[in-house]
């Protein structure tokens, strides 16, 4: 498979994700799916009965603590993922169809580090927050940067040629 289209299946795998995360919501009646803070990383709920949107639950329940408080609220019903995680996923559909347009651009290290900067400021967002407060909006933004960063990054790794990065 050429490396354009790895990069337009990774963007059309995100944007299928971040579809479905706007949509489950309104895959049930209003209201119903609140009240879901738990753990990243661990199953808190059963999904079963709620079909795509349960799909989509079940994935925000595994890689998002699904905090009610930093989540948007559609349909009465929080997000499967949180403010940060949304903003993760338009920022990874954006990077990796910047990254399909640059394509032969993508050999260069500057993608990398430009790629690890942008990934860097949404981590220096989550140490400010925790010492200033609740922030939405920059949540938001700093989740679609790092979105966006960790496509370049990823779209570099892809494009790298692996004979002259070797330094043995």
């Amino acid at each position: 498979m050429s490396r354009r289209l790895w990069l337009a299946a990774a963007a059309v795998l995100f944007s299928i994700a971040l579809a479905l995360m706007l949509a489950a919501p309104f895959m049930a009646p209003y209201g119903t799916f609140t009240g879901l803070d738990g753990t990243a990383a661990n199953i808190d709920h059963g999904w079963m009965g709620h079909g795509p949107a349960g799909l989509a639950y079940l994935l925000g329940d595994i890689f998002c603590h699904q905090q009610e408080a930093r989540s948007l609220i559609l349909n009465g019903s929080q997000m499967p993922v949180c403010i940060r995680d949304t903003g993760m996923l338009i920022g990874l559909v954006a990077g990796f169809c910047a990254s399909w347009l640059l394509d032969s651009k993508m050999f260069d290290r500057r993608w990398a580090v430009a790629g690890s900067i942008l990934v860097a400021a949404m981590a220096v967002e989550w140490l400010v927050e925790g010492r200033v407060g609740d922030m939405p909006v920059l949540r938001m933004l700093s989740g679609i940067v790092g979105g966006f960063g960790a496509a370049l990054f990823l779209s570099w790794m892809l494009y790298r040629d692996t004979e002259t990065d070797n330094p043995m």
